[in-house]
């Protein structure tokens, strides 16, 4: 199949844009029509994996936590509990992203740079949730923490993934 019209490395034309023809719309739909079903599957999964991984892993590092720690549900948790989790969820962002960018078909840094988006909107909802129902899960800032390490450990984690060649 050729492209009609510019590519990217070649010259761009000049003036207005002729009527009904938008270079950047039609060329995401190029784009979007040559990837093969298998491929955009792919990228789904891939997507899919690390949110799976992430949240398995979360819950079962608090789980895990807090009988290694002996910490009651309802009563303040200690700071080696808190620092123990900050840094055990630390660990599985890292490897969610990790896991997102090697399963990713391309473009691994993108499909990582997605699985943070929605983990920034699921951090987001459940900040939302917690000061909603007035029943934090820790000191005020653990939640805040989470919204900004979670994202960074996952693009840091990504960023890990070895180039193909």
């Amino acid at each position: 199949m050729t492209r009609s019209g510019p590519s990217r490395s070649g010259p761009q034309p000049v003036g207005p844009t002729p009527p009904g023809r938008r270079p950047d719309l039609d060329e995401a739909v190029e784009t979007w029509s040559r990837m093969g079903d298998a491929s955009l599957l792919r990228s789904v999964a891939a997507v899919i994996l690390g949110f799976v991984v992430l949240t398995f892993g979360s819950v079962l590092t608090g789980q895990l936590l807090l009988r290694v720690f002996g910490e009651a549900s309802g009563t303040a948790l200690s700071a080696a509990f808190i620092a123990a989790s900050l840094g055990g969820r630390g660990l599985i962002t890292i490897l969610a992203g990790f896991l997102t960018a090697l399963a990713a078909p391309r473009a691994p840094r993108l499909h990582a740079g997605v699985l943070a988006a929605v983990l920034v909107f699921f951090s987001i909802a459940s900040i939302a949730g917690l000061t909603a129902s007035g029943d934090p899960y820790g000191p005020t800032w653990y939640p805040i923490a989470m919204l900004v390490m979670g994202p960074v450990g996952v693009l840091a984690g990504g960023a890990l993934r070895p180039r193909r060649r």
